[in-house]
């Protein structure tokens, strides 16, 4: 599947950091598309164990956040990403859905022929529209509103359209995308973690100093 790599600049950087080898996440997007969700669903596991682990810098704490369910909003690992502040609610909306999907593929072989545009073209207008900002919000520049997630709050009309259009033909490039710009931004939460850490220990120096 072609797609302009100018779209996503840094690709290589952000394979590299995350720790796959360059190429994967190209390489997706030549997966059917059962495995291309089940193995997306996986970097995002990895990534945010990986993250929680380093933020809370305990490496016997890492086994633990593993088990924990991705997608939980109570005990699971956006909880804890929300609870430190690291990810919006366009983010755990992503990753969430990607869950909802995932958990729906894993559980019957059967869905191993799963097409997502089959999926796709039995939506309403609705519901692609849903579909279309909830797998790509940064592009699609519009929020769910928080009162009724189902209810979009207008804006861009002609950007969103656009992007429904390549949501509906290609909706596995669409989720691609969409996964891109998350992860880039889950990427940001190591600075941020070292920015927390750095603002405990001077309230600590700072205490020490005074005593």
């Amino acid at each position: 599947m072609e797609q302009d790599k100018t779209i996503f600049p840094g690709l290589a950087d952000l394979e590299s950091n995350i720790g796959v080898e360059q190429g994967f996440f190209e390489r997706l997007l030549d997966e059917d598309d059962w495995s291309f969700i089940i193995k997306l669903h996986a970097v995002f596991e990895a990534i945010i164990t990986h993250l929680l682990t380093y933020h809370f810098q305990e490496e016997a704490l890492s086994d633990l956040f593993a088990r924990l369910e991705l997608s939980n909003k109570t005990t699971g690992k956006i909880a804890l990403m929300k609870a430190i502040g690291w990810m919006g609610k366009d983010g755990r909306r992503y990753i969430s859905s990607l869950s909802e999907l995932r958990n729906a593929l894993v559980h019957d072989v059967r869905n191993c022929s799963f097409n997502l545009k089959e999926m796709v073209s039995k939506y309403s207008e609705k519901e692609l529209k849903t579909f279309t900002v909830t797998f790509s919000p940064f592009e699609a520049g519009k929020r769910l509103s928080p009162e009724k997630p189902s209810r979009l709050i207008e804006g861009r009309p002609e950007e969103l359209k656009r992007l429904m259009e390549r949501a509906k033909e290609q909706p596995k490039l669409h989720i691609w995308a969409g996964a891109y710009s998350v992860l880039v931004s889950l990427m940001e939460g190591y600075s941020y973690s070292d920015f927390r850490q750095w603002e405990k220990a001077k309230v600590v120096f700072s205490d020490d100093e005074e005593d």
